[in-house]
């Protein structure tokens, strides 16, 4: 018989971007936890296939996770389906069974190809909720909904969600670039604020601990600045104090900086005691 989803409400906290672009921090719970996701109630409305942090308020433990869709809404908020980005992960102190698995045949709403595509965990209780997947397609080089068929495949082989072409990653940080917390490999816009101008950049990655970014303008070693990520354009943004703890030139012109946050007592980085402007 298949071990059922651990069901389990613990206190989590999601940072990213809601589906109209505006950043967002928000405590929230678990439902069903599994290896390679979970499913979480906010009240932030999230977009499918958009990338949030989502951190165990306990333990500081924090993971970078895929939305895969929302399972369904209540009177509390959206239910929604986070697939973890490396499962599994290390967010929880008690063991997560593997759940069920089952073979379905899909199809992509966009080029019409078809997959036998095996669900377990996460994507399993999205799609019987829903009876759709938001999921990569190769042939339209992008995330589509793929719905159940009764077509035949188009491919030879079943495909494994978890076992999905590995995301690429930007170059490996210099080896003088010392941090306590592992970053991630996620995009996100950031706002450097240093000496009354700002300036917009991309981060290459980012923790609780700080994050990389790339921009033409140089910001020596040691400069104290206050950066917000991610940023949104006429909004609210959060900015904390911080300082570049390494500068390197590229070949292209431009300089990879590392930043780390200046942490006020209580603070564990990028968090709710951050200034707001």
């Amino acid at each position: 018989m298949a071990t059922p989803p651990a069901k389990l409400e613990l206190a989590v906290e999601v940072i990213g971007s809601d589906v109209f672009g505006q950043q967002f921090f928000e405590d929230g719970q678990t439902l069903t936890i599994y290896p390679n996701g979970v499913s979480i109630r906010l009240v932030t409305k999230l977009a499918p296939d958009s990338e949030v942090i989502v951190r165990n308020s306990e333990t500081n433990v924090e993971a970078l996770a895929s939305v895969l869709g929302q399972i369904r809404s209540d009177a509390d908020g959206q239910v929604y389906g986070l697939a973890f980005v490396k499962p599994p992960c290390k967010l929880w102190r008690v063991p997560i069974p593997a759940g069920q698995s089952k073979t379905t045949m899909l199809e992509c709403g966009a080029c019409r190809s078809v997959s036998a595509l095996s669900l377990s965990g996460i994507e399993l209780e999205i799609f019987e909720a829903t009876r759709e997947l938001t999921r990569a397609c190769e042939k339209c080089k992008s995330s589509r909904v793929w719905r159940e068929t009764k077509r035949v495949e188009t491919r030879q082989k079943p495909i494994e969600v978890a076992e999905a072409a590995p995301i690429s990653r930007s170059a490996e940080p210099p080896k003088e670039e010392r941090r306590k917390t592992r970053r991630m490999a996620m995009k996100a816009s950031a706002c450097i604020r240093y000496s009354g101008m700002e300036v917009i950049v991309t981060c290459e990655d980012v923790s609780k601990g700080g994050f990389r970014f790339t921009s033409q303008k140089e910001y020596p070693e040691g400069t104290r600045v206050e950066a917000a990520v991610p940023y949104t354009k006429f909004s609210n943004n959060i900015f904390s104090p911080a300082n570049i703890v390494y500068c390197r030139s590229l070949p292209d012109g431009q300089f990879r900086h590392g930043v780390a946050y200046i942490k006020s007592s209580g603070s564990i980085g990028w968090d709710s005691n951050h200034k707001y402007n």
